[in-house]
């Protein structure tokens, strides 16, 4: 872990903010884990057969694809360890393509598990579109319109019926990434600054 523990990070509130990184081949994502309380704040939306999805239309089947936001650009998760205390970690847009093309490159898009829990991976969780945000180029879906451009999203089609079904009803309301991430305090006070303002205190 790259980390000063004589150096005083940027803070929001009296809280220190780090900045999340990949640095070698030990570094980045691991797993997408379904969840009830996503750290990203952003619930994702489930598309069956009455909620028609934006992207295309399976006849007399249940399309039972879920998307979401995986990881979000720019967005302050408030954590707590032992090691550090309260602190910030925040995921920049470049550390976030970063990791998702290294996700890709290890063939990992279809491993998911259940709330982060060992032994919990689960099959027939297949994921189907993986794209990241970029509002300039149209890259822009329905329904995430608070989410920053450069935030990782998925989506999934749910095979499983015990999986769906909780989907469905509400059990799991977002993704969750799991990974292993070197940290080093953010350095830039405006720019803090400038994330705070534009989530209005929404995180």
């Amino acid at each position: 872990m790259i980390y000063n523990e004589n150096y005083m990070a940027v803070t929001i509130g009296d809280i220190p903010v780090f900045n999340a990184l990949i640095t070698d081949e030990e570094t980045g994502m691991l797993k997408i884990s379904l969840v009830d309380d996503p750290a990203v704040m952003s619930n994702f939306l489930a598309f069956d057969n009455v909620r028609k999805p934006l992207l295309y239309s399976v006849q007399n089947e249940e399309k039972r694809l879920v998307r979401g936001v995986v990881m979000r650009a720019d967005f302050p998760i408030y954590r707590y360890d032992a090691r550090f205390g309260e602190y910030y970690i925040i995921y920049k847009a470049e550390e976030i393509r970063k990791m998702a093309e290294k996700y890709l490159a290890e063939s990992r898009q279809n491993d998911v598990n259940i709330m982060h829990e060992d032994g919990s991976d689960v099959e027939g969780v297949q994921m189907v579109q993986y794209f990241i945000k970029d509002s300039a180029n149209g890259i822009n879906p329905a329904g995430f319109e608070e989410i920053a451009d450069g935030s990782l999203f998925a989506e999934f089609h749910v095979v499983n019926d015990e999986v769906w079904n909780a989907v469905k009803d509400g059990s799991y309301k977002g993704f969750s990434l799991e990974g292993v991430f070197d940290i080093v305090p953010e350095e830039d006070a405006e720019k803090t600054a400038e994330i705070v303002e534009s989530l209005d205190g929404k995180f």
